[in-house]
């Protein structure tokens, strides 16, 4: 039995998959299976696939979308630690070393993931998942609520997780649906951060993480429903729920208010101020959004030519 099992899900994604593979066949640690499922692909992905008939593992299905897919390839999987990697992504050569080192030495940690970079075909847009979250280790469950610094393709989880929670099926647009994974764990094991970049992520007009605001905004509000349904311990803190709705709603909605999209930006803030009514700032935002667009764009334009001239 190799000791990792790296799951792969791949749909239509004959321009990337290959380098995905790639880097996991070019890590130090070797003791692992490489699973890759493909997802009803309808492009050359299998072919793709093909060269590597005798290197790893094909599961070929009709598409039934990502969570699905990597629910495939977890019920495959052998080892006794389970590791992501979506297939546009890659690996640094060390990944799965440091984890499996770590990992074997605290016996406790239930996910284990790192750092990492994103970039597009023009090069790094960011550099360290810390430039966009607080990062936390040990029972990080309060802390998770707020943000998902666990990227699925850094997340090495003890395969005994599993056997606890719900795995990743969840019924299409899919959005989130690792950090719901994320959620359930954190709520009985706890997780480490390993302070190193061994993830290179990609961002494209594909990726998941460029998908329609509506969409995302939707699949978040459902899935902090299913965590409150599946965690006793979030239940029993409504409190915690409430801020946790407000904050998601009001970024949403300011996002969609700089955007000039009024109509979006005036439901996420009334239900923003719905749930924390005292908040000022909500408030405020709510009454910009009836502001009649041409004003708004006006005002926009007043304070970037300031800001210019500010900062040159």
């Amino acid at each position: 039995m190799p000791r990792v099992s790296v799951i792969i899900p791949v749909y239509n994604g004959e321009r990337y998959i290959e380098e995905a593979i790639e880097s996991v066949l070019a890590q130090t640690f070797r003791d692992f299976e490489l699973i890759v499922v493909n997802d009803g692909s309808t492009d050359g992905t299998q072919q793709g696939l093909e060269k590597y008939h005798d290197r790893i593992s094909v599961i070929s299905q009709q598409n039934r979308g990502l969570p699905a897919a990597r629910e495939s390839g977890l019920r495959t999987a052998r080892s006794p630690l389970v590791a992501f990697l979506d297939s546009d992504d890659t690996w640094l050569p060390r990944k799965l070393e440091r984890q499996v080192e770590f990992a074997e030495a605290h016996p406790e940690y239930g996910i284990v993931t790192t750092d990492q970079l994103s970039f597009t075909d023009t090069g790094v847009i960011c550099q360290s998942i810390k430039e966009w979250y607080r990062v936390y280790n040990g029972y990080i469950l309060e802390k998770l609520l707020f943000g998902n610094w666990i990227s699925s393709s850094a997340a090495m989880v003890r395969r005994e997780c599993f056997e606890k929670v719900h795995t990743f099926g969840l019924e299409r647009p899919a959005y989130g649906e690792d950090w719901l994974m994320w959620m359930q764990i954190a709520a009985y094991f706890p997780a480490y951060f390993i302070d190193e970049v061994l993830v290179r992520r990609r961002v494209h007009p594909n990726s998941m993480s460029s998908q329609g605001g509506e969409i995302q905004f939707r699949c978040l509000f459902r899935n902090l429903e299913i965590v409150r349904e599946l965690i006793p311990e979030l239940r029993a803190r409504p409190e915690l729920i409430r801020e946790v709705y407000f904050r998601l709603c009001f970024r949403r909605g300011l996002k969609d208010l700089r955007a000039l999209e009024l109509r979006n930006a005036r439901d996420k803030l009334r239900r923003a101020v719905g749930y924390k009514p005292y908040a000022v700032g909500g408030w405020a935002f709510l009454a910009a959004s009836y502001v009649p667009a041409r004003i708004l764009r006006g005002v926009k334009q007043i304070v970037k030519g300031w800001r210019q001239l500010r900062f040159g």
